[in-house]
């Protein structure tokens, strides 16, 4: 059972006030005076604890009442400088020890005065070694607390660590996997473009270096973004806006329909672009991959009355006459979509349509 100071300080300033009982029958205006005041001035001990006790000393001098100094020293005990505790405690030690009226201490013999020496070291010290056993518990649970704050500092920092050495790490071997397959593309393009009577040929072969000229700067964007060490990668890296969606269908080599009815100048986030920007090259991928010569209905709107960008893209079955490519297909493509959607507050549906084809639909929350 957990234990409660201010449960246990009401429990002993109710003993205080029942303390009266033991003198009831010796009151008199004196004793009502000093009576009244201790236990008056308990309710102040946790604001005023110097003056509480200062206010319930005459009663312990007096001998009429014990506990309010005794309650007051230990709050004393719990708060202030070992000096001032050291202070209090050698008043309340006089306070203990001096009888009233202080000349009756000539009347008791030797034995008697040792044995109230006893007792009012007993009186004072009691009080102050439960305070300063608390104080000293409070302390410690504060150190406690403070180190396992540090502790999950350290464990947080630590994981931040691992991951900024795992996306190091990512980006080395992105660099120098993807950059090295994908630079050859590049040049040997570029070569047979430059070798390439055919002007048709030449066209495709052109279409294909742009592409992976293109590859390697959004992966070296990529790779500035995972190493962050590359703020202006990091804002590039974001650089697709809704105005590139034509391009982006133009060169898909897709029968590819688009409605963007997107209001001039609406003034939307660069991260909302990005992310409307990259559903619908998700999508188009997938209809290479599963519908090789569907019609595709790329649409991007902002109802009225509405907050949000709605993009949608759905393609019907793939043609008799073409079979999909062999294509490397992770089965992360859709997964990744969700995450990209969920990460600017808006959902995402995919499913099949009633003739054979698919459809995604996102929203984005302006």
């Amino acid at each position: 059972m957990r234990f409660d100071r201010r449960t246990a300080e009401r429990g002993v300033a109710l003993l205080a006030c029942a303390e009266l009982l033991t003198v009831a029958g010796t009151f008199g205006p004196l004793g009502l005076a000093v009576c009244s005041v201790a236990l008056l001035a308990l309710p102040l001990r946790r604001r005023f604890p110097l003056s509480t006790l200062a206010a319930t000393l005459p009663a312990t001098v007096t001998e009429y009442l014990w506990l309010p100094a005794m309650l007051a020293m230990f709050v004393v005990a719990c708060r202030a400088s070992h000096r001032v505790i050291a202070g209090c405690g050698a008043l309340l030690f006089v306070a203990a020890l001096v009888p009233w009226p202080p000349a009756a201490l000539l009347d008791h013999s030797r034995p008697e005065v040792l044995t109230m020496i006893e007792g009012a070291g007993l009186l004072s010290l009691g009080p102050i070694v439960l305070g300063r056993l608390l104080a000293t518990r409070d302390e410690l649970k504060d150190r406690l607390a403070d180190l396992a704050a540090s502790q999950d500092r350290e464990r947080r920092l630590e994981a931040q660590r691992a991951v900024a050495r795992e996306r190091s790490r990512l980006a080395r071997d992105m660099h120098d996997t993807v950059s090295h397959h994908v630079g050859i593309i590049a040049v040997q393009s570029g070569v047979l473009s430059a070798t390439e009577s055919d002007a048709e040929r030449r066209a495709d072969i052109e279409v294909v270096r742009e592409h992976s000229v293109r590859a390697l700067e959004e992966l070296r964007d990529m790779v500035g973004v995972l190493r962050g060490a590359d703020p202006a990668a990091a804002a590039a890296a974001g650089r697709t806006r809704l105005t590139d969606l034509h391009g982006l269908t133009a060169e898909s080599l897709l029968d590819v329909s688009v409605h963007i009815a997107v209001a001039p100048g609406s003034g939307w986030d660069p991260a909302l672009e990005a992310c409307a920007f990259r559903v619908v090259q998700e999508a188009l991928n997938n209809v290479r991959k599963h519908a090789p010569g569907a019609p595709v209905q790329v649409s991007v709107l902002a109802p009225e009355g509405e907050r949000a960008l709605v993009v949608e893209v759905s393609n019907g079955p793939p043609t008799a006459d073409r079979s999909a490519p062999a294509l490397p297909a992770g089965g992360h493509g859709l997964a990744g979509l969700h995450e990209r959607v969920a990460l600017v507050g808006g959902s995402v549906t995919a499913r099949p349509t009633a003739d054979g084809g698919f459809s995604v639909r996102a929203v984005l929350p302006r």
